[in-house]
């Protein structure tokens, strides 16, 4: 009971601190070409994470320059390619409601990238309100309830297995 009356208060306070934040319209063509620069939000669950590192090996191969975010022991995880390039977070970071701290939130409010991809796929206000803040033309993630005010793309996916759930992210990625 305690739990589901701290994450309501945390949906208010995302919502209170990405309500002035408003969502560019945009075209998807062409979002890969023209897209450089990406911050790929790493899912918290191990099994998704270690299948969401074929997002990286793709952007990869298409030559794009990924930063990754992952909570600091996960960084180690990576393949030794995208450790210099990953910003890692600690749980000190994170406060009582399973948000980010005034000083993660302010970090991300100065970056700026071509495209956000938040790789998690169920609900995670703390990846949802990280990918708000950041600057970017594109903000890609999964559907998940009130999606629509963090995300200008959003990947439909009732899949369970997280082998096809990233492979179908991937096809969604390569239309574009």
């Amino acid at each position: 009971m305690f739990d589901s009356i701290k994450l309501k208060l945390a949906r208010i306070i995302v919502n209170n601190k990405t309500k002035h934040l408003q969502l560019k319209g945009n075209t998807f063509n062409n979002l890969l070409n023209h897209s450089n620069k990406f911050l790929i939000l790493m899912p918290e669950s191990e099994s998704n994470f270690h299948f969401a590192i074929e997002v990286l090996n793709f952007l990869e191969n298409l030559d794009k320059e990924t930063v990754v975010f992952a909570q600091d022991y996960r960084v180690t995880l990576l393949p030794q390619k995208y450790r210099p390039s990953a910003i890692g977070f600690n749980p000190a970071e994170i406060n009582k409601f399973k948000l980010p701290a005034a000083d993660l939130e302010g970090r991300f409010r100065v970056l700026q990238f071509d495209a956000v991809i938040d790789l998690e796929k169920d609900e995670n206000l703390f990846n949802s309100l990280l990918a708000s803040l950041v600057k970017a033309n594109i903000k890609i993630g999964f559907k998940k309830p009130n999606s629509d005010k963090y995300y200008s793309l959003q990947i439909n996916n009732t899949e369970d297995n997280p082998e096809i759930i990233y492979k179908n992210l991937l096809n969604c990625l390569q239309m574009f």
